[in-house]
């Protein structure tokens, strides 16, 4: 039987989901629930959200998803994801002057 290549966590992995941890508090806080496991009851999974949440939750996971990306090469352009792979200096701020650097 083989063993699996690499048995622990990798370091991106382990950052991916204290990333990701750290998204559901924030999402936890904005709705103001205590908490996003399932409890098979109905009155304490569903929950009455009011949109405006919703339409913060979802700018939220956005700009945070388009600012990883601009970060980490994937909508950098080409230009900029050549450099990156040719492990020279690439511009790290994002391009959209609306999004606040991070």
């Amino acid at each position: 039987m083989n063993a699996p290549r690499n048995a622990t966590k990798s370091l991106d992995g382990i950052s991916k989901q204290k990333a990701l941890d750290a998204e559901m508090e924030w999402a936890k806080v904005e709705l103001l629930l205590e908490t996003l496991e399932t409890r098979k009851s109905d009155s304490l999974d569903f929950h009455e959200i009011p949109v405006w949440s919703i339409k913060d939750l979802v700018r939220h996971a956005f700009e945070s998803g388009y600012r990883e990306g601009l970060h980490t090469g994937y909508r950098q352009g080409r230009s900029d994801a050549v450099r990156e792979a040719a492990r020279e200096e690439a511009p790290t701020s994002p391009r959209n002057p609306e999004l606040p650097p991070t």
